[in-house]
């Protein structure tokens, strides 16, 4: 295939000395994120799906959201009895924790350390270096002097292999085990008590870290020093395979890789397909590498997501915010684009990508599967081409002669005409008609005829071309006392659809559509009327774009997309009118920067918040974020391009991003919902806690459980999690409470929970059910019991009847004696009020109330509180109802203005966060800012007003 003119004019120069990048971006949770210490020795998953991780200084449990924190105290049995993690196992509803001072055991259901003084007599007070559960109720345990088998249910112990120490085991087939000691490795007959044989390795040592791996298939790794070692089963021999620095922990992922730690040498990763490894290093320049070259643990959970304990850190690599692959500018790195500001993308048929940037264009290659790029910072030293080599290039196009179009944004239009080797600018000229209407030209097209549209900061240019190479334009632009002529001249898009319709997009002018009849030309406008929802949505047009299907879409830079819809009716606009879909409607943000479509015939839509997917079947919106791997800045206008396998690519200020859809593998593993805390005012409520006298949970909160509210302390919250660790933040919850919800309150994002006051007397159900992050829900709900007491006269009710009664005999009687002195005066005060009180429809009301109810919940499920720009219009948008009438409900119902209804909200976030330990390290003044207040004068005020306190005094009081 012949190469363009344009590559042969220059060397092309491809980068292959430097590797692009690491196949794995990794994530990283340290102690600024709750974690006990961040040296994390060792990983394990319970048996309900929690994960816990040993540190140097504790033991972490984590829900994917927080991190619950085991620690030792002296002198109290009931919590751990170290705080160096040096072991740990999961067995049936029991955590194995070895610490550098003995042993201790976790009931996983109620958190509680289980007591085991006989067993703990038995093993004494060592280091317990190794702990592995056979998965038929047994635990081996060994020390530096003695090893036992332990029952998990009677905590009955015995001695085995006396005369070895066991530094690490694995399961064999049948009743056999593989177990490394410091004799030898061993195969081992547990039925027989018999060692069938010893492999000579070497001595193992548990505190060398050495470990033993092994699969349903037959498989055996070990790590044994500086070695890897794989079993032969034929000639029943063990074979070095790679050699590193101080191996330790092996991991199998679901896609049949395995993964080494290595203390010096960070992670390893073999692939069976390629028998090749590959090496993860810590690299100071690039935050995604590993957090440190001394790894001690790597664990792969049933959602193939990679954890692995650092010195100085836990790192984990999750593949389902890893779908979105970037191209972008290294500082000191020629294998990296020129400038991450990206205007314009173009593929040619060599598959060579063109990349036009601030700066000029880039030249990509990629190895299959878009790997590896390679990237030439393309030149030309031809005279004519010497102002594009830097120039702002802001649109790359192919005609149907196999003529390249070079657009820039100020230094007009370049041609390259392949085979005749000719090469012009083309550039406005002061005063010369039939020269280009701008030299800032944005978009090009060539129409069903052949013919070029040229879209310009100064109209619409069209392209003449006479004998002998003679190119001239014809320019249409605004006219003020033409009605026909375009609207505007800053022209971003020209488009032709299915229909041979040609449309232009404009900066500030609308929509418009080209009419010609013989040589005439007009436009038929479109622009945004403010009372007519049909009608454009915003005037702001830059994206034009049609799908598989035929449909038209417009991409707005202020009010969403809007979809091309006919009716037929020639009076108005010639049948043509619009439907928005906006923020309102789950798009992630209303100023729209391109659009491409899937194979599955979904919009993606790139925005300055990132890249929505849109169904348009359902209408529904799925929108991805940085927190997904999607480059953080704005995209911008019409920068994408959609390869022949699918593959899009949107450019934008940080670089480009690009994706197969069609090829994202769904996440199918349906989520295990579980509670993990209750709160009563803030507090989080223990198994047996009295209050008012009424034990509010006999037992640890689960699925069926039944708890008890006093009448007077029933505002209460639940924290729950999903147990599902891919994208967490993506999970979503859906929770009602029978006989109070009409439907499921449906949330997600990194703090779910749900929150409920004022429950009248009675029993309810609150039900719970979770989707992952790709939408797959809980089959079942879970749920627990609430019944809440009556009792008026009892506590708190008590005092205020009391109080209420006092004051309502105080009030009568000044009232009667102000009869006595006043009585005309207070005839003529009631006949006013008479008349001045409004008859209230009894449905009417009831409507009322219920939107007071539909209020309340959307403040508490959505939290709109936190946006420190959230005003009366904006919440009465999200409500469904006006601005009046929402005012009418605060202050009629809610007895509060707008600011003190939403402040309230704020003020009790606050006290939420203060009296949280997590938050301690962040500042008062920023906790206010993000719960929404925009002042720091404004937040201690109103904080002081609402609560008595300043809010140094609140946290002081609570957290001391």
């Amino acid at each position: 295939m012949q190469r363009d003119y344009l590559i042969r004019l220059f060397f092309y120069l491809l980068t292959c000395s430097l590797s692009w990048a690491q196949d794995y971006n990794f994530q990283h949770i340290t102690t600024v994120d709750g974690l006990s210490h961040n040296e994390v020795r060792k990983i394990v998953k319970d048996s309900k799906g929690f994960l816990w991780f040993g540190t140097q200084n504790g033991l972490n449990r984590f829900d994917g959201y927080r991190f619950k924190i085991f620690k030792h105290t002296p002198n109290d049995s009931t919590t751990i009895i170290g705080d160096k993690i040096f072991s740990l196992v999961s067995s049936d509803d029991q955590l194995w924790v070895g610490t550098v001072t003995g042993l201790s055991i976790i009931n996983t259901n109620t958190l509680d350390v289980i007591p085991s003084n006989e067993l703990l007599n038995t093993i004494g007070r060592k280091e317990i270096l190794q702990l592995f559960f056979d998965g038929v109720g047994k635990v081996w345990l060994s020390t530096d002097t003695t090893n036992f088998i332990i029952d998990t249910k009677t905590f009955e112990s015995r001695p085995i292999l006396e005369e070895y120490i066991i530094a690490c085991m694995a399961k064999g087939y049948g009743s056999t085990y593989w177990i490394g000691t410091d004799k030898g490795l061993l195969l081992y007959d547990n039925e027989k008590s018999s060692i069938v044989k010893v492999y000579e390795i070497g001595s193992f040592s548990g505190y060398g870290l050495d470990k033993i791996y092994t699969n349903s298939y037959g498989e055996v790794w070990l790590t044994f020093g500086d070695y890897i070692f794989r079993y032969e089963s034929k000639q029943d021999r063990f074979v070095r395979e790679y050699n590193s620095k101080l191996l330790n922990a092996i991991a199998e992922s679901n896609h049949k890789s395995i993964f080494f730690a290595s203390y010096g040498n960070g992670l390893l990763k073999y692939d069976r397909s390629t028998e090749q490894f590959t090496r993860f290093l810590a690299d100071p320049e690039n935050h995604m590498s590993l957090s440190s070259n001394d790894a001690y643990e790597v664990y792969i959970d049933r959602e193939d997501i990679v954890w692995v304990g650092t010195q100085e850190g836990l790192d984990y690599y999750d593949f389902s915010r890893h779908k979105f692959k970037s191209l972008t500018h290294l500082p000191n790195n020629e294998n990296s684009l020129r400038s991450s500001f990206v205007q314009t993308i173009f593929e040619d048929t060599d598959g060579i990508l063109w990349v036009g940037t601030r700066e000029g264009i880039d030249q990509v290659s990629f190895e299959k599967g878009y790997t590896n790029p390679k990237i030439n910072h393309f030149e030309i030293k031809e005279k004519v081409f010497q102002e594009l080599n830097g120039a702002y290039v802001s649109c790359i196009y192919r005609d149907s002669k196999n003529r390249m179009w070079i657009a820039t944004m100020n230094d007009g239009l370049f041609l390259c005409q392949n085979g005749k080797k000719v090469s012009r600018q083309f550039k406005n000229i002061e005063n010369d008609g039939k020269s280009i209407a701008s030299n800032s030209i944005r978009s090009i097209l060539e129409d069903h005829q052949g013919r070029l549209w040229f879209g310009t900061g100064g109209g619409l240019s069209l392209l003449k071309e006479e004998d002998g190479d003679d190119y001239t334009f014809e320019n249409l632009g605004y006219t003020k006392y033409n009605t026909g002529s375009l609207p505007l001249n800053d022209i971003y898009s020209v488009f032709q659809d299915s229909k041979r319709r040609i449309w232009i997009g404009m900066n500030k002018g609308g929509l418009a559509l080209l009419q010609e009849q013989g040589e005439g030309k007009s436009f038929l406008r479109f622009t945004n009327i403010p009372d007519d929802p049909k009608s454009l949505s915003n005037d702001d047009l830059f994206i034009i774009y049609e799908d598989t299907e035929n449909n038209v879409w417009f991409g707005t830079s202020g009010g969403g997309i809007n979809l091309l819809m006919e009716d037929g009716r020639q009076t108005n606009n010639n049948g043509y009118y619009f439907k928005r879909y906006t923020e309102l409607d789950g798009l992630s943000d209303n100023e729209v920067n391109a659009i491409l479509e899937d194979g599955e015939k979904n919009l993606w839509i790139a925005t300055n918040k990132g890249l929505s997917k849109f169904n348009p079947d359902k209408e529904s919106f799925t929108n991805y974020t940085t927190y997904d791997g999607v480059l953080k800045g704005k995209f911008r206008k019409n920068a994408r391009w959609k390869a022949k396998d699918g593959t899009l690519f949107f450019g934008g200020t940080a670089g480009i991003n690009f994706f197969n859809p069609d090829a994202f593998e769904k996440n199918t593993i349906a989520p295990r919902p579980v509670f993990t805390s209750f709160l009563i005012d803030g507090k989080k409520i223990k198994v047996g806690e009295k209050l008012d006298g009424s034990i509010v949970m006999s037992k640890p909160l689960a699925s069926g459980s039944r708890l008890t509210l006093p009448p007077d302390d029933n505002r209460f919250e639940v924290e729950f999690t999903s147990l599902s660790y891919a994208s967490p933040y993506r999970n979503q919850y859906a929770y009602k409470i029978e006989g109070i919800d009409t439907s499921w309150n449906i949330i997600s994002g990194k703090n779910p929970h749900a929150g409920y006051s004022n429950l009248p007397d009675g029993e309810f159900r609150f039900n719970l059910k979770a989707s992952n992050n790709d939408q797959v829900w809980s089959e079942n709900p879970i749920y627990f019991d609430i019944v809440v007491k009556s009792g008026f006269f009892n506590g708190k009710r008590l005092k205020w009847a009391i109080a209420l009664l006092l004051l309502t005999t105080v009030v009568l009687g000044v009232l009667l004696v102000t009869r006595f002195k006043k009585s005309s005066r207070l005839r003529r005060f009631n006949r006013k009020i008479r008349k001045s009180v409004k008859s209230v429809d009894p449905k009417t009301d009831k409507e009322n109330l219920e939107e007071v109810v539909r209020l309340n919940k959307l403040m508490n499920t959505e939290q709109l509180y936190l946006d420190a720009e959230l005003g009366l219009n904006q919440l009465a948008e999200r409500l469904g109802v006006s601005a009046n009438h929402l005012s009418m409900l605060l202050n009629e119902y809610i007895g509060k203005n707008f600011y003190d209804y939403v402040n309230a909200f704020r003020v009790e976030e606050v006290q939420r966060r203060l009296k949280d330990p997590a938050y301690k390290k962040q500042t008062i003044s920023s906790i206010g800012g993000d719960c929404g207040f925009n002042s720091k004068s404004t937040f201690n005020r109103i904080f002081k007003n609402l609560t008595g306190q300043t809010p140094s005094q609140y946290q002081k009081m609570h957290l001391n």
